[in-house]
């Protein structure tokens, strides 16, 4: 359970917090492509992690479990902004 406070938890804040941020700062035209590097960003993030706090058992787990909750997050947010942008 250590392993999921230290490994997963902060790559989705960053994965949220980037999102928010494309969401105040970035024009609609860009937010795709903001979307994508928020994505990247994290996805790079978790493998770090990974390789920082080295745990050969479970390691699979807890990088799949990282990267699904980034996707998910991130696509939450893309059909956010898209309703958002419909309704304006």
């Amino acid at each position: 359970m250590a392993h999921f406070f230290s490994n997963i938890v902060p790559v989705w804040v960053v994965t949220a917090l980037g999102v928010v941020l494309v969401g105040l700062f970035v024009g609609v035209d860009h937010r795709v492509s903001s979307m994508v590097a928020v994505l990247a960003a994290s996805i790079l993030m978790a493998f770090v992690l990974q390789v920082v706090a080295y745990q050969s058992g479970g390691l699979v787990g807890r990088l799949s479990l990282a990267l699904t909750g980034s996707v998910l997050l991130t696509a939450l947010a893309a059909v956010v902004f898209q309703v958002l942008s419909v309704v304006d």
